[in-house]
């Protein structure tokens, strides 16, 4: 396998873990996680597209996995400082356009960044991972239930059991894929007992008031390729949003996949094909990346 480095870096006055592949790829690809995931979902990628000659990197959003933690919650965690991160991020490694692969909550950023003049162009193609301009407020209320209130656990086999239903949807894992998730996702308590890896305060930075998604008027001033993966069973990306995205995109590409909801499973050697092949015809013609290759 690729090898693969843990890098720790300063960006905002907070330390943000990242993933690395392949520094000298001819092309960089960004991975950005999910709402309560980390970095961990994009193992197998990473190193899949390291092997056939990409830089790609995935850090964990400010508050999960490794990352710090907000100390200022409302503010931190919210999109506009994700995209910010991103930026800073793509800047650190001269990264002058990356491939984006957003899961969820990572595609919302990306999403934002390929529709604001003032980040379009850093982005060369766009892979939006179960996730549109909107989002089902019965799909809203049961992701936000569970990551509000963080559930602790006695045991490791505990954590273990109930994290295998909570993902359930995303598709099968290998017993090997399966351990390698797990403890990346947990952490211990000072009273010893298990939870998840994420801060209780993630959901700081949206509205008291409820949650609405709507960035539909974003989505149609997008003008770089883009690839649409949809869980057949998901609750997140409804059949009727896919059908007012392609509407809109009528460019986009969109895979379907059977056995499993929100979202589907990158570590699933079909699914990770499908983003691998949408890269591989969407080439980035740059500067940095014929400098990194040459180097």
């Amino acid at each position: 396998m690729a090898e693969m480095r843990h890098q720790y870096l300063m960006v905002n006055d907070r330390e943000i873990h990242v993933r690395e592949w392949n520094p000298k790829g001819k092309e960089t690809v960004f991975c950005s996680h999910g709402l309560a995931q980390n970095s961990i979902d994009f193992f197998e990628l990473g190193h899949s597209m390291a092997l056939k000659g990409y830089h790609v990197i995935a850090p964990d959003t400010l508050g999960r996995g490794l990352s710090e933690w907000a100390t200022d919650p409302k503010k931190e965690y919210s999109y506009s400082q994700y995209v910010n991160t991103s930026v800073k991020l793509l800047d650190f490694y001269s990264c002058e356009r990356a491939h984006w692969i957003g899961t969820s909550m990572g595609g919302l950023v990306g999403l934002l960044m390929a529709s604001d003049p003032l980040y379009s162009t850093r982005l060369g193609s766009l892979t939006l991972n179960d996730i549109g301009p909107e989002v089902p407020d019965s799909a809203i209320n049961r992701i936000f239930n569970y990551v509000k209130s963080p559930i602790e656990f006695n045991r490791y086999s505990e954590i273990n059991q109930y994290l295998k239903i909570l993902l359930q949807s995303f598709g099968p894992h290998t017993a090997q894929q399966w351990e390698r998730t797990l403890m990346a996702s947990v952490r211990r308590l000072d009273s010893g007992k298990f939870t998840t890896h994420y801060d209780p305060n993630i959901l700081a930075g949206y509205s008291p008031d409820g949650i609405k998604i709507n960035l539909w008027h974003h989505f149609s001033r997008i003008q770089i390729p883009l690839l649409l993966m949809n869980g057949l069973h998901s609750d997140v990306l409804t059949k009727d949003i896919v059908k007012r995205m392609r509407l809109l995109q009528p460019n986009m590409s969109v895979n379907y996949y059977l056995c499993c909801g929100h979202s589907p499973n990158l570590s699933y050697k079909s699914h990770r094909d499908d983003v691998e092949c949408f890269i591989e015809k969407n080439p980035i013609q740059n500067e940095q990346a014929e400098q990194r290759k040459a180097n």
